[in-house]
């Protein structure tokens, strides 16, 4: 077995363990059955488990920047260029679900000692979608005295509660997404709207 291929299988294994139990409660000794190896080629190639942990983490967020290379988001209806964006999102972390897990719960409960290695590479994450909203808006006829960052802040927003309302439910219903993906869109597009156009007659 190449040195790669060893790797790979750590990685595999270590984006298993800690999405499912978080940096504190993931066992390197799993995380060395599982791949097949010694533990102590483990620390070999990783160091330590902290560092793993950030490696894997980085395998992931690298992944996500993959599934937007080449993604064409351009639409002459703005509601329709964003609902390809979080299109896009709901499919890559639905067919990938460990992704999601792990990058939550590194999020929200990385030891302290790490969120700084850590948020380095969430802002970039967070820095793609607004890339794409800026450009989206850019090609918008907008009022004179409408601010595009207070429209990138709206709509990021927005996304925000979107996918927190339904891609966690996605992810552990799968086999539900075709089915209800309408759902998300209109109710996605209902809430555009109401910053497009306002709430008032």
């Amino acid at each position: 077995m190449s040195c790669e291929t060893k790797k790979d299988k750590i990685l595999s294994a270590s984006l298993k363990e800690f999405a499912d139990n978080g940096f504190d409660k993931a066992s390197t000794d799993k995380i060395s059955r599982d791949a097949g190896v010694s533990k102590g080629l483990v620390f070999h190639y990783f160091k330590n488990k902290e560092n793993l942990y950030i490696t894997t983490i980085n395998m992931c967020i690298d992944d996500v920047f993959e599934a937007y290379e080449g993604f064409d988001y351009y639409d002459p209806d703005f509601c329709s260029a964003l609902t390809k964006l979080i299109e896009l999102k709901y499919n890559f972390f639905v067919k990938n679900p460990l992704h999601y897990s792990l990058l939550v719960k590194s999020f929200y409960n990385s030891p302290k000692k790490l969120q700084k290695r850590l948020a380095v590479r969430y802002s970039e994450i967070k820095q793609i979608g607004i890339d794409i909203v800026v450009d989206m808006i850019s090609h918008l006829p907008l009022k004179n005295d409408v601010d595009k960052e207070d429209i990138v802040t709206v709509i990021m927003g927005i996304t925000n509660v979107i996918e927190g309302r339904y891609l966690s439910y996605f992810i552990d219903n799968d086999s539900n997404f075709d089915k209800y993906y309408d759902l998300v869109k209109n109710d996605y597009i209902k809430l555009i709207n109401i910053v497009m156009f306002g709430i008032l007659n």
